[in-house]
């Protein structure tokens, strides 16, 4: 029997034409009706082997299929393409037709239908295939090893991704190169796989065999490619794509690929690992037993959609300063649920920063990210797990919130009943209390954030199954006019992981949430921001005696000091993503001179106090508190402003703090 994917040595030159198809430029067609693919449909798939090396999939009408005639058409079509950029063609022979590029080498056929496997006529098509390259491909898309803790229904707690590899692009990069680079770059996958394969191959998201979208890039580096096929230094030219040191490119650990969501994370992780001393590093089955957790750690650092590089070594370092597996078997063994616990630092870290402003004599503290960045490398993740576990089984329980009595937030749904299954929504201090207490968390804690716009909600099922929702607008949809709302948090009691019918319910009353006859009181709760800058010093910003130093030692290390009494304002920016901040941001640093320029005529505010840095506008002294500084400019008086700390993973209207002081007065850099 012909093997499907022959070994080098069985594997033919080349195929002949006369007993494969009498046609100029093909060696092989494969012709596969849409009926045997899932979904199903009425089209056509053609799968051609050309005599230049390449392989080329269509998609084309029905009543193609079989049609020889066609192949002469479809192969001239792309003759002048060997680029594979012309993703759709039409021709008087046979109509119109998709080129699939991410469809694979290989038909992937329903499992009802293995054996047209088997046919003289798919054997023939695969064993023309170059044998090397596609076992090299499917190589690279290798079962990763399981993670070493999983979610009640066994699924990681941040699912990597899969990748497929085989495709018909990836295939025809390397088949048809000529012999010399094909083993050049054939060496530099086997060897560096984790590191060359995005630079060189495309990491498709699933085959697709229904249309010509790539639906995926790689991350191009001609500097890479040059070593690669000049087989000089290709160490040193991938150490200075990833920004990584000469030693990690040579790890162990690079020479599989092991999985993620893309090119930003694969560089965060990067970066960690090179962080890390040698003998702290981990295998490769340990660093992808405990890799799903490190979307929760790179989300506290501010680092989703960031670049890695701005976050200094020592936070990685000192986050698991006991190594990498031992960091993770003890944060597990204390913790438990480490996507829970991850998580809940966020609330803890708000608690933080409210008590950072507080000793720091601002409005605002550091960011959550900074703050996360200094813990971390102060006091480890176990410690910053830690103190997050003792705020959390503490509980503060805030009082009042300076809130005025009988206030309530504006409801979006308020209360929803159906089959049986209850969600009531929290908008009260008390109601938010008076959940935390009944399931043993921290909801009393969450008032700020459901003034700013944030819902939280009480759900139980027909069974008595309880939870407690969070969903929080997304204003980047639709940042004037609406917001859409996304469930971030669903906790059982005690926090504990819920079950599949309690998600189903959460996503339910988020479909309600985002309804179209909702949209004036998801408006509503987006405009009670005036309340909590009227409120009461944060009440949620208590932290426990050995936090407290904790804290104080972050704070050194992020050498952050308080401003002086005579300090008139220290706030953030407003308007500063409309202006130019965002293009000057790498230049900004702390300490820098600002200027502050009064607008009377400012069509918007007479009292429009100008920031400049260097000549350049970066924004405005916030409406709201501006009054005092426009009257003193106006009086003549001389005043002093400069940056005081600038947070790149912040948003826009909180990534550039600054301070206003008389002339006269020194500002701490």
């Amino acid at each position: 029997m012909t093997p499907l994917i022959p070994t080098p040595a069985q594997a033919p030159s080349r195929v002949e034409a006369a007993e494969a198809v009498p046609v100029a430029g093909v060696r092989a067609r494969l012709w596969v009706p849409g009926r045997l693919f899932g979904p199903q449909d009425d089209d056509a798939r053609l799968w051609l082997l050309l005599t230049d090396g390449r392989v080329l999939a269509f998609r084309l009408p029905g009543v193609r299929l079989g049609d020889d005639g066609v192949l002469a058409a479809l192969a001239a079509a792309v003759a002048d393409d060997p680029a594979g950029r012309r993703w759709a063609v039409e021709h008087a022979v046979f109509g119109w037709a998709q080129v699939l590029y991410a469809a694979p080498v290989l038909p992937a056929l329903r499992a009802d239908h293995a054996g047209y496997l088997f046919t003289p006529e798919f054997a023939r098509f695969a064993s023309g295939l170059d044998g090397e390259v596609m076992r090299l491909l499917l190589d690279l898309e290798r079962e990763p090893t399981p993670p070493a803790i999983t979610r009640h229904d066994g699924e990681a707690p941040h699912p990597l991704p899969r990748r497929f590899y085989a495709s018909v692009r990836n295939y025809n990069r390397l088949a048809t190169l000529p012999h010399e680079l094909r083993v050049r770059r054939l060496q530099a996958l086997t060897r560096f796989p984790a590191l060359v394969a995005p630079i060189l191959l495309t990491a498709h998201a699933a085959m697709n065999v229904w249309d010509g979208c790539r639906h995926a890039r790689r991350s191009r580096d001609a500097a890479v490619e040059a070593a690669i096929d000049a087989g000089r230094d290709l160490t040193g030219a991938l150490a200075r794509h990833y920004g990584i040191s000469r030693a990690l490119v040579r790890d162990a650990l690079n020479t599989r690929l092991w999985p993620a969501a893309g090119e930003a994370a694969r560089r965060r992780c990067l970066h960690l690992l090179d962080a890390l001393p040698a003998d702290r590093r981990p295998s490769l089955a340990e660093f992808e037993r405990w890799q799903p957790y490190l979307a929760n750690y790179f989300r506290l650092l501010g680092l989703e959609a960031g670049d890695a590089t701005t976050l200094p070594p020592q936070v990685h370092r000192g986050a698991f300063h006991l190594g990498w597996t031992r960091t993770w078997q003890t944060a597990a063994r204390r913790h438990g649920d480490l996507h829970v616990a991850l998580a809940d630092c966020g609330d803890f870290l708000r608690a933080a920063r409210a008590r950072s402003a507080q000793r720091l004599h601002r409005r605002y503290g550091p960011g959550m990210a900074r703050l996360a960045a200094a813990w971390l490398a102060q006091h480890g993740l176990l410690g910053l797990l830690a103190a997050s576990e003792r705020w959390h089984r503490l509980r503060p329980r805030p009082g009042h919130w300076g809130v005025p009595p009988g206030y309530r937030l504006p409801a979006i749904l308020d209360r929803v009943c159906e089959d049986g299954c209850t969600a009531t929504e929290l908008l009260t201090p008390a109601a938010l209390a008076r959940e935390g207490d009944e399931m043993a968390h921290c909801a009393a804690a969450y008032w700020p954030q459901s003034v700013d716009g944030e819902r939280l909600f009480a759900l139980r099922l027909a069974s008595g199954e309880r939870a407690t929702a969070q969903y929080r607008p997304d204003l980047r949809l639709y940042p004037r006019m609406d917001a859409h709302y996304v469930l971030v948090q669903l906790r059982g009691p005690h926090n504990a992981a819920v079950g599949p019918a309690l998600h189903a319910w959460a996503k339910r009353i988020e479909t309600h949430i985002n309804e179209p006859l909702r949209r004036s009181a998801r408006l509503q709760a987006r405009e009670q921001l005036a309340l909590l800058r009227q409120r009461a010093p944060d009440e949620a910003a208590w932290l426990d005696a050995r936090s407290e130093r904790q804290l104080e030692q972050a704070l050194a290390w992020l050498k952050e000091q308080p401003l002086g009494a005579d300090t008139l304002l220290c706030t953030c920016i407003a308007g500063y993503a409309y202006h130019a901040g965002p293009r000057l941001e790498h230049r900004l640093a702390p300490g820098d001179t600002l200027g502050l320029v009064r607008e009377p005529d400012n069509p918007h505010d007479r009292l429009a106090v100008r920031i400049d840095w260097q000549g350049c506008p970066l924004g405005y002294v916030p409406r709201n508190e501006n009054a005092e500084i426009a009257a003193r400019l106006d009086a003549g008086e001389a005043l002093a402003a400069r940056i005081v700390a600038v947070e790149p993973s912040a948003e826009p209207w909180a990534r550039v703090l600054f301070a206003v002081t008389a002339a006269a007065t020194i500002l701490p850099a």
